[in-house]
């Protein structure tokens, strides 16, 4: 029983959502309505101020960091420590104070990855940093759930991190394929562009050129 409290208690903390609360109090704007919709750090950041993104990101990871760090702490198994990590993810993306609206939920898996293993997780950061300045932070991401997912195994890390990373897989594609009104079988090329490139349109051209034809515009 204790099991399933703490993982309702680890949903109900990575519901809280940071993203919304910090741009309505610093602009009274609705994130949900602005950019991508979503209450992601990135969201924030891009469209509302740094300040408020950064922040964002850093409470939003903080709520997976928490999950995992009590789990821990109060002696429960290595297996329900990464489902506390899930639960946290699950409640970013799906809030239950935003009618199940959210974010994508990386911010809160890198916080809970940051318990379960900082090893895996530095390691693991290395194709996200990469990409993200040469290209796209979403194939980044892609690269980064990969990496953490072999390293789980070769480390030996299966039942923790590598729990925690599988099962993580489901609520972020199934966030990057939002909203999900949109989504048929017939649509199978914006189907491929949202679980790829977290986007509607495909993003093939490397973000060096495209900072360099833009510096050279202006």
């Amino acid at each position: 029983m204790i099991n399933i409290l703490y993982l309702v208690f680890a949903y109900l903390l990575g519901s809280i959502p940071f993203g919304f609360l910090i741009t309505h109090f610093s602009t009274k704007k609705n994130i949900l309505k602005i950019g991508w919709e979503k209450t992601s750090g990135s969201n924030v950041f891009k469209n509302i101020g740094k300040w408020q993104g950064i922040l964002t990101g850093l409470l939003d990871a903080a709520k997976g960091f928490i999950a995992v760090w009590l789990a821990q702490k109060i002696g429960l198994s290595p297996e329900i420590q990464a489902l506390s990590g899930v639960a946290a993810v699950c409640g970013h993306n799906w809030s239950c104070f935003l009618k199940f609206a959210g974010g994508r939920g990386i911010g809160t898996f890198l916080g809970a990855a940051l318990v379960l293993s900082p090893e895996i997780l530095g390691f693991s950061l290395i194709p996200l940093i990469v990409l993200t300045l040469v290209w796209n932070a979403s194939i980044g991401t892609i690269l980064l759930l990969i990496t953490a997912l072999l390293l789980s195994i070769y480390f030996g890390q299966l039942e923790s991190m590598g729990i925690f990373t599988i099962v993580c897989l489901l609520p972020i594609f199934i966030k990057r394929l939002s909203p999900l009104k949109d989504i048929s079988f017939k649509k199978r090329a914006l189907i491929k562009n949202r679980l790829i490139f977290d986007d509607n349109q495909p993003c093939l051209e490397l973000r060096i050129k495209r900072i360099f034809n833009r510096l050279t515009r202006e």
